[in-house]
């Protein structure tokens, strides 16, 4: 690792650099002499600036806001306007004759009416007041005639997939087909008769066997052998 050396030139350059880079107090007005600086020794905008924030409060009066609501009246506000709303509500009755049609609140209700025919799920039907006049709006019965049992449905798919083969009997039938067929294995060649040209092809499909019957004999090339030189010469002589 070099070693560093400090030189007259390095440290005029430094000097000039901090002198470039700072300014001195007295350049600096009146707070270049002080140590700390306080409010009294800022501006008077500046000052009334900062006399002017507002201290740290945990409520809005204490920032000076004075037209906010606090979270009491807030909370008061909301419960006051879903007080002064409309609510339905349902009243049991034993029948129609039993609504009064002209009471205060009335069409904000609605009257359970038992059902004499009701049943189990069904036992009442419901009514309201709609424009001074009693009108029935429903009641729990639900109509599912209409739509299949599960096990219905059960049956149903059962009916349906009975016409068709199951993969087991399938699979049997295949292999049923399949044994029945000569196999790649099974085929052979055999050959008879004498000679070496073939006069007859046959094949049983039973055993899958091909016959190949001999029934000429031809040449061959053993028969032959070249003629010689000296036999073309003769033949001139």
């Amino acid at each position: 690792m070099a070693i560093k050396r400090v030189t007259y030139n390095t440290l005029s350059y430094l000097v000039a650099e901090i002198k470039d880079r700072y300014a001195e107090k007295s350049a600096i007005g009146a707070l270049g002499g002080l140590d700390k600086v306080a409010v009294e020794n800022l501006a008077d905008d500046l000052k009334n600036l900062i006399n002017g924030k507002a201290n740290a409060a945990t409520t809005l009066a204490g920032y000076g806001i004075t037209d906010g609501m606090t979270a009491t009246e807030i909370a008061s506000a909301i419960s006051t306007a879903i007080a002064g709303t409309d609510h339905l509500s349902r009243v049991m009755v034993d029948s129609t004759a039993d609504i009064n049609v002209a009471a205060d609140g009335a069409e904000k209700k609605i009257y359970m009416v038992k059902n004499t025919d009701g049943e189990a799920g069904n036992l009442y039907s419901e009514y309201m007041v709609i424009d001074g006049k009693l009108e029935k709006v429903g009641d729990w019965k639900v109509d599912l005639s209409s739509y299949a049992k599960t096990t219905e449905v059960t049956a149903a798919i059962a009916n349906a997939l009975a016409a068709y083969a199951k993969t087991a009997d399938v699979t049997k039938a295949i292999n049923a087909a399949v044994a029945g067929l000569i196999q790649l294995d099974d085929l052979s060649v055999a050959s008879t008769g004498a000679g070496n040209v073939v006069t007859g092809l046959a094949y049983d499909n039973k055993t899958g066997k091909f016959t190949v019957t001999k029934g000429l004999t031809a040449l061959t090339e053993a028969d032959f052998t070249e003629i010689t030189q000296q036999e073309v010469k003769a033949m001139f002589a």
